[in-house]
């Protein structure tokens, strides 16, 4: 149970870098996927499977950092009924 509350909490601090610094990885990553663990940006692709692969190649879990798509571009969602 350590475990699973130390993984939280450890991803809860990666959410808050990724808020915190979001203007600036937006600046830096733009139309690309960021993977942040540890406080980190230790991955970045505009392919989504690359990411995947190099975060695999350099050892970090991929299934436990936060990875989100930047993009400056507006999202239109529909919704219907």
């Amino acid at each position: 149970m350590e475990d699973v509350q130390a993984e939280l909490q450890r991803f809860k601090r990666d959410t808050a870098y990724y808020e915190a610094h979001y203007e600036e990885l937006l600046e830096q990553y733009s139309e690309q996927w960021v993977a942040i663990y540890n406080q980190q940006v230790v991955g970045a692709s505009p392919d989504f499977d690359q990411l995947l692969d190099d975060l695999e190649a350099r050892g970090v879990p991929p299934g436990k950092g936060l990875i989100e798509y930047l993009t400056r571009k507006e999202e239109i969602w529909i919704l219907s009924t």
